[in-house]
Parts: C-alpha cells; sequence; structure tokens
C-alpha cells in the first residue's frame, strides 16, 4: 500500500514540479491541461500497478489499498491547502481521476496474471 502510494507521490512530484515547472493546469494552455492530466493518469496507473504487484494477492484490492492514504492526501489539498487558484470541482476531478487511475492500475496487474502462473 505505501510503496505505491509512495510511487504516486513520486510521479506526481516529478510531474508537475519537475516537467511543468508548477504551471497552473486552470486556465493553462490545452497542451498544458493535457500534460496534467497525463501526469495524473501515468502516476494512478504506475502506483496501482506497483501495488498490485508487490501486495499479496489480488491486484486490484491492493490497488484500493492505495487509496487510504490517497483520500487522505486529496482531503488535505482540497479542504485545508489553499494554494491553487483552480476551483473546487477542479481540483477535485483531478483527484478522482487519479484515484480512478489508481484502481485500474490494480486492474491491468490482476488482468496481467497473477504469482506463479506460466503461459503453458
Amino acid at each position: 500500500m505505501f510503496v505505491g502510494y509512495g510511487v504516486i507521490v513520486l510521479l506526481t512530484s516529478l510531474g508537475f514540479n519537475g516537467v511543468l515547472g508548477r504551471r497552473p493546469l486552470y486556465g493553462g494552455s490545452p497542451l498544458i491541461l493535457a500534460a496534467g492530466m497525463l501526469v495524473a493518469v501515468i502516476a494512478g496507473l504506475v502506483g496501482g500497478y506497483t501495488a498490485g504487484l508487490i501486495g499479496p494477492g489480488r491486484g486490484l484490492f491492493n490497488a484500493s489499498l492505495v487509496l487510504v492514504p490517497l483520500i487522505g492526501d486529496t482531503i488535505y489539498v482540497l479542504f485545508f491547502f489553499k494554494r491553487s487558484t483552480a476551483p473546487f470541482w477542479f481540483d477535485a476531478l483531478a483527484a478522482a481521476t487519479l484515484m480512478v487511475c489508481t484502481l485500474g492500475g490494480g486492474l491491468l496487474r490482476e488482468l496481467s496474471g497473477g504469482r506463479g502462473k506460466t503461459g503453458a
């Protein structure tokens, strides 16, 4: 759970701060908006896949456990961290995109095959 969340934090930090240079997404160009969405999608998929890969049992279950710290982080960002100039709905939909993609990464891991299975 925590490794998957750590992957998400690392990739979103690199994407939004490093690649996008902390540019505001809301009101920006469509290219910047698409790049921000791509960062959230990739971070969610990779974080969910990582949780599904290293956790015991089913990939989707392990990815859903990543939502626990992610929801706490989202509550903090939406209600207590007032640096964003975007409306509430924009930040909420961005967080929901990240969460759905996290579950998608776990599902992708689950569908790609479990541990110990061979192709034969």
